[in-house]
């Protein structure tokens, strides 16, 4: 079989097998056999790479001296922070067009090896890497780990955030996880990112495991999944001119609220300190690796459903959790949990800090879970700029449930970008309460594998597969819809 069928447990399911419960719980996913072409990483680069906002933000200085580079003529647009080694000095992009010079962000952060960062300005980094306050195109700004400030207006350059100079290409992205595809030719990946795009949508996210192959891997024949074929993927949605969000699962399988498998290559590791050097080595491989083959990410998400905290259990062949790991990133110890969030952010940060930094939990029916998540991981300074739920009418109920969540949290952190980083179906109800968050505080949201059938979506998918043609379902029009009442943010 061609493919990769994602199965979502339903909610009792997450619910039994939570934090550390462990014994036998319930299949999360199956896939069968499926072939697709390999990934091509491309050239090798150093330092900072360019990056170019779809509204002009400044590309990112390179290493030693450089200057970030001026953007097109647009107004509001973020430039991004560049990256130095000891020593050096760099500016990010500056506005053009005088609507805001707020976002021309500076400061290159620590060279490799934890040299000395370059000089600071307007809320870059110096020294050692840290991110400090930034200041964003739209003049608000952060403090300490808190997230940072907002970007463009609509019409605009995208969004600005925590760091001084984190950009999006869109101010609003109608996104989807398409992961599933992956297995797919070029072609068929290609076509589908086509018609996805003449209905409206602007962003795609890409799931990505440690090693898919390892004892307890999602996909132990082919390695579907992990970073080389999520960069051959993310090139292609990059090329396309869409937004990437990448999604680290920080395991060789599903990382979800049931069970956080601790890769097999990591459980070796005794203390939180090396399990928190792996988080930041692989991080910034992958990044390194992403950007190196023109599949930089616009936006990653460090941890997937990571409401029980992250790297928990030792899994079985199936991926299903047998116990807990010696030390872990639970929920119930935030200095753990944080040290293991700051190293994935930092990994991030080494590589490129203009990219959007989020975390992603399962609440989008839980505002008081949300809002003590938010306030821990800043407690430990944890510096991220956005903020993603999962909302499933199975698992989080109805749509006017996730409005009281969304509404709370914009209240309660109006700095903080939010967005859906799952749902399904309620396509228009989603949209409508992400667009709708006052100050363009809502960036986006991500139809969950709008390409597949499952009980997630049920009736609601929204294209279906026959060789490498894609077929639109009825509910692809309220996207057409959105892409005309949304389009001073699209």
């Amino acid at each position: 079989m061609n493919g990769v069928t994602s199965v979502r447990p339903p909610r009792a399911w997450l619910l039994a097998c939570a934090a550390t419960v462990l014994g036998a719980c319930g299949t999360n996913g199956n896939h069968g056999d499926a072939s697709g072409s390999g990934a091509s990483t491309g050239a090798t680069q150093n330092g900072g790479a360019a990056n170019t906002s779809a509204g002009g933000g400044g590309n990112a200085g390179g290493a030693g001296t450089s200057t970030g580079g001026v953007g097109g003529a647009t107004a509001n647009q973020a430039g991004s922070s560049g990256r130095t080694t000891a020593g050096g000095t760099s500016t990010g992009g500056t506005s053009a067009g005088g609507a805001s010079t707020g976002g021309a962000s500076a400061g290159g952060a620590s060279g490799a090896n934890g040299g000395t960062g370059g000089t600071a300005m307007n809320g870059g980094s110096a020294n050692g890497g840290s991110t400090n306050a930034g200041r964003s195109a739209g003049g608000r700004t952060g403090a300490g780990g808190a997230p940072g400030g907002r970007g463009g207006a609509p019409g605009g350059a995208g969004k600005a955030g925590a760091g001084g100079g984190t950009t999006l290409p869109f101010s609003y992205m109608i996104g989807a996880d398409v992961t599933d595809q992956e297995p797919q030719p070029d072609a068929t990946r290609g076509n589908l990112l086509t018609i996805m795009q003449s209905h409206g949508f602007n962003a795609i996210r890409l799931r990505t495991f440690v090693d898919p192959k390892a004892a307890d891997g999602y996909d132990k024949q082919n390695g579907y999944d992990d970073i080389t074929h999520t960069v051959a993927f993310g090139k292609q949605v990059k090329d396309a001119g869409m937004a990437l969000l990448v999604d680290f699962h920080y395991s060789d399988n599903w990382a979800d609220p049931g069970k956080q498998c601790v890769p097999v290559a990591w459980q070796s590791y005794t203390t939180i300190d090396d399990l928190a050097a792996a988080v930041h080595d692989y991080t910034k491989d992958a990044i390194t690796q992403l950007v190196a083959g023109g599949a930089r990410p616009d936006m990653v998400q460090i941890g997937n459903e990571i409401t029980p905290g992250m790297l928990l259990h030792r899994c079985d062949s199936g991926g299903m959790p047998t116990g807990s790991n010696p030390v872990t990133g639970s929920i119930d110890d935030w200095s753990n949990l944080g040290a293991l969030l700051k190293a994935g952010v930092q990994g991030v940060k080494d590589v490129d800090a203009g990219i959007v930094i989020s975390l992603h939990i399962d609440q989008g029916d839980g505002l008081s879970t949300s809002k003590s998540f938010i306030t821990n991981a800043q407690k430990q300074g944890v510096a991220f700029d956005a903020f993603g739920e999962s909302c499933y009418t199975a698992y989080q109920g109805q749509p006017s449930v996730w409005q009281n969540t969304f509404d709370g949290l914009s209240t309660s952190f109006p700095t903080l970008e939010l967005f859906i980083a799952e749902y399904g179906p309620a396509q228009r109800e989603a949209n409508d309460i992400i667009y709708g968050l006052a100050n363009d505080q809502g960036i986006g949201t991500f139809n969950w594998e709008p390409t597949t059938q499952g009980d997630w979506n049920t009736g609601h998918d929204l294209l279906r597969r026959s060789g490498s043609t894609y077929t639109a379902e009825p509910d692809l029009a309220l996207y057409d819809q959105m892409k005309i009442d949304y389009a001073d943010r699209l």
